[in-house]
């Protein structure tokens, strides 16, 4: 092969594997468009629980063994629950705030507060060592659960009524709107 075919073998590799670079480069940036909407608006790509919608009672061990039991009655009190995971930055924003909620109405009686903790047992009680939670938590590991209780959004704070319905659910990093809307809710049950 002469110096000049190698020469223009070479060139043809070259700008087959820039354009090849070229077409990478452009769906990556269409897929972290699309990551990014869905960061922004989990509820339009997945589903979470919705307005009334009614969830079943069901009884467990938290990450400590203790017995949970989660049972909606007309004289039950409302329930918030925070789903998160190990390993969830968006999930970490949200643990102090829930901390703080779990602090200050606790002790109403008008709500019951749960963690439920999608991920391995050992990894959830390091997580909730590392960030303090201080309220119950239960590590969802029943396939079942997690689709009953649309656990596929991490974060996601969700207010049950007494009876199991669903009042409101708030998907995602909590901004300072949603953080005031739950405290209304929780201080005007």
């Amino acid at each position: 092969m002469s110096p000049e075919a190698a020469k223009d073998r070479w060139t043809i590799i070259l700008i087959v594997v820039v354009i090849l670079m070229g077409a990478e480069i452009i769906y990556l940036m269409y897929q972290n468009r699309k990551l990014k909407a869905i960061i922004d608006n989990p509820k339009e790509y997945f589903r979470t629980l919705s307005p009334d919608e009614m969830v079943p009672s069901f009884t467990a061990s938290d990450i400590d063994g203790n017995d949970i039991s989660l049972r909606y009655s007309p004289d039950a009190p409302r329930t918030l629950l925070f789903w998160f995971a190990p390993g969830c930055e968006s999930c970490e924003n949200n643990i102090q705030f829930w901390n703080e909620v779990y602090n200050k109405y606790s002790d109403a009686k008008k709500f019951r507060y749960l963690g439920l903790c999608a991920g391995i047992p050992d990894e959830a009680r390091e997580y909730i060592a590392e960030y303090n939670v201080e309220f119950p938590v239960v590590c969802v590991t029943d396939r079942f659960m997690v689709e009953i209780y649309q656990g596929h959004v991490l974060p996601q704070t969700v207010l049950i009524s007494p009876e199991g319905v669903i009042t409101k659910v708030w998907p995602g990093t909590l901004g300072q709107d949603n953080r005031d809307e739950i405290l209304s809710y929780l201080a005007n049950p």
